[in-house]
């Protein structure tokens, strides 16, 4: 591996970034923001010494360069990460072949040998159509590209493309999604959740999925505020929970799972909600046990005392009620004492730096211990890889769920991967 002559540079990257944008915008031209992150430096560093994690960082801003050809288009700006402006693109489509290209190069050129741990790569992007946006708008959105990335959520080209596509068509989308709701245009997807004990799958999350014609795969998060702008988050959700229901049915003589459905944070002191759900339970004649609504908890913090009391009228009717995002609403000790949940959903970005942070373990260790004291069952999200899997069984973890095991699939996939791995992780499995 040669030397790169990359230093760590931040301003000299933000100067170039606000230069290419200028030319950019003055042209008409498409850019790109690509934030490249050697996200497991730190164990190589500890477990093959510096040299190696220094010539990884070097063959990779060396890589980069080769790729770029272009001056002031590559820069470090952190200890193992690198940005990359693509700039002068006449076409969206350069954006997913440079995403793709760089992936593919650095996934072949970064591993050294089997003797080596391999470098987790992960790659956060941004799409600046026709230059509309301003620079810093564009790195913060980079930015959290890379940081959905590292929590575990994939990273789709088209949908990025298409989700900056929509936001020039807004009022067409949102009567775009209207119509899909009329329709049952929508589709869910389901990521399993594994009980550490047994090995089995006992639930799967249900996530909702819309590809739209013309505009390709709407990100949720966009469908989100499209429901919310349109007043229509009451009836988006209870189309999800009806087809949780539905499902649930149709599997009841060959899978019998429960499923979790996420309650928007607007809904949480709605009266009509609890109404909603015994009408959709009776009308599929499935069991309340069976439903797990997961809400966030900074949802029920921001109104305690009005979320409660709906949230122990829907444990009354039998629902699981998990508390999602645990560890990021600030809540006190006395939160475990009254609110009236089943299962605490320790946030991923704790879980993800269990290995490398003794506090971030020591912290998810006694929110599980205090969660067993108070009768919760825990979930751990974002598991990625046996280390982290073996730690959470050893902190006494009831149930993980995460890219170890599988990302969220079709029904079809779904079952699929259901009948032939049967809980193991896809890695064991094969």
């Amino acid at each position: 591996m040669t030397n790169s002559n990359l230093v760590l540079d931040r301003d000299g990257f933000l100067a170039a970034l606000q230069e290419q944008a200028s030319r950019a915008r003055a042209a008409g031209d498409h850019q790109g923001l690509m934030l490249i992150d050697l996200s497991n430096l730190r164990p190589i560093n500890h477990r093959h010494g510096y040299e190696i994690g220094d010539q990884l960082l070097a063959e990779a801003g060396r890589q980069l360069l080769a790729i770029s050809k272009l001056p002031n288009t590559v820069f470090r700006i952190g200890g193992h990460t690198f940005a990359f402006i693509l700039a002068e693109l006449n076409t969206p489509a350069f954006i997913a072949l440079a995403f793709n290209r760089v992936q593919r190069l650095l996934d072949e050129m970064l591993f050294i040998d089997d003797a080596i741990t391999p470098v987790q790569l992960r790659i956060g992007l941004a799409v600046n159509l026709e230059s509309k946006h301003s620079p810093l708008a564009m790195l913060a959105s980079a930015e959290a590209s890379l940081a959905r990335v590292k929590q575990g959520h994939a990273l789709e080209i088209d949908a990025l493309l298409a989700e900056h596509d929509v936001t020039q068509g807004d009022a067409v989308l949102e009567q775009h999604f209207s119509e899909a709701l009329y329709n049952n245009a929508f589709d869910v997807y389901f990521q399993p959740k594994v009980d550490l004990r047994t090995g089995d799958v006992c639930s799967a999350e249900v996530l909702i999925r819309w590809h739209l014609p013309d505009f390709g795969a709407v990100p949720p998060e966009r469908i989100v505020e499209l429901a919310e702008a349109s007043g229509q988050m009451y009836e988006l959700t209870r189309w999800v929970v009806n087809r949780a229901l539905r499902t649930m049915r149709e599997w009841r003589d060959s899978t019998a799972i429960s499923l979790a459905v996420n309650i928007p944070a607007g809904l949480i002191n709605s009266p009509d909600l609890a109404n909603m759900l015994q009408g959709a339970l009776r009308i599929w004649g499935v069991e309340p046990s069976m439903l797990t609504l997961e809400v966030t908890e900074g949802a029920v913090i921001e109104d305690k005392d009005a979320g409660f009391v709906n949230l122990l009228h829907l444990r009354e009717l039998g629902l699981g009620l998990s508390i999602d995002d645990f560890g990021t609403g600030y809540s006190s000790l006395s939160y475990f004492k009254h609110i009236p949940a089943t299962e605490i959903k320790i946030d991923q970005s704790f879980v993800r730096r269990i290995l490398d942070d003794s506090q971030d373990r020591a912290l998810v260790g006694i929110i599980i211990d205090i969660a067993h004291l108070f009768g919760f069952s825990v979930v751990a999200e974002g598991v990625e890889d046996f280390p982290t899997l073996q730690c959470l069984r050893e902190l006494g973890c009831d149930v993980v769920q995460g890219y170890l095991y599988s990302r969220a699939l079709p029904e079809s996939e779904f079952l699929a991967w259901l009948r032939q791995c049967n809980g193991r992780p896809v890695v064991e499995a094969g």
